[in-house]
């Protein structure tokens, strides 16, 4: 037992550090890096990527930080040069590059997005620590064969959907909506609750298309939602992206919509 904690203890000794903004980016990061890296996430369980202040701790922990692999989030905007000036030897890295996208930023939640954040962190991981390249490249295959496999089963839970359109307070499922043919109506209006005027006309699309469910996030308001799904004799499910296993989360929405949507 000694023996092998003091192994657990020299590899994690060992291991550089690599920051990223949100949780589900340490998901992919993890799956590349192993036990080569240690990745610490800016904004905590709870929060808002949108408006998010980081904690003075986490922002110590920038400069030992080799690599910040940004998403392009909101905050993101305001704390990036604040981030290089804590550490000048950081290096930025967009995990979105070479993704064709709009301005919504939720491009975690698609799996052929995913795919490109994947190559974006194992190229970068070659580039600072080449000595493992092969190590990076064989986790590099087995996310992307896990990906697809996770794609199949979200295909065949969202093939027999009757009703393929869907109200979600927060829009963070439009890069899935696109991928997958579905329609993600947004609740929220520039970040706020929606005024009346707009709930009504909700209200009115959700009966004429026999929408059962509403999708809402922890991180955000509930009373919208709920209002609306009392008036449609609806639900309201709750859905965060920011879940760490992004696998999971999307095989969890898919079956969602599979069992309220079938109809």
């Amino acid at each position: 037992m000694k023996k092998i904690l003091f192994l657990l203890f020299t590899i994690n000794l060992f291991a550089y550090n690599v920051t990223v903004s949100i949780i589900p980016q340490k998901f992919v990061v993890n799956k590349i890096a192993g036990d080569k890296a240690r990745v610490n996430v800016m904004v905590l369980p709870g929060n808002e990527p949108e408006s998010y202040s980081p904690k003075p701790q986490q922002l110590l922990s920038l400069k030992n930080s080799v690599i910040y692999f940004k998403i392009n989030v909101p905050f993101e905007k305001a704390w990036i040069n604040k981030f290089i000036a804590i550490n000048p030897k950081i290096k930025i890295v967009d995990a979105t590059k070479g993704m064709k996208k709009d301005k919504n930023p939720h491009v975690w939640l698609a799996p052929k997005f995913l795919k490109q954040q994947a190559l974006n962190v194992k190229n970068a991981l070659i580039n600072y620590d080449v000595k493992n390249k092969e190590f990076y490249e064989n986790n590099y295959k087995k996310f992307i064969k896990e990906t697809n496999e996770t794609d199949k089963k979200i295909t065949k839970l969202l093939k027999p959907l009757k009703q393929r359109t869907f109200i979600i307070f927060h829009p963070s499922l439009y890069y899935f909506a696109k991928e997958y043919n579905l329609k993600e109506i947004a609740l929220e209006k520039e970040g706020k609750e929606p005024g009346l005027k707009y709930e009504m006309r909700l209200i009115k699309t959700a009966k004429e298309k026999n929408i059962k469910i509403i999708l809402t996030s922890p991180e955000f308001s509930q009373k919208s939602a709920k209002f609306i799904a009392g008036k449609i004799g609806g639900k309201v499910v709750s859905f965060s992206p920011l879940k760490y296993n992004i696998f999971e989360n999307l095989l969890e929405v898919s079956k969602t919509l599979n069992e309220y949507s079938r109809n």
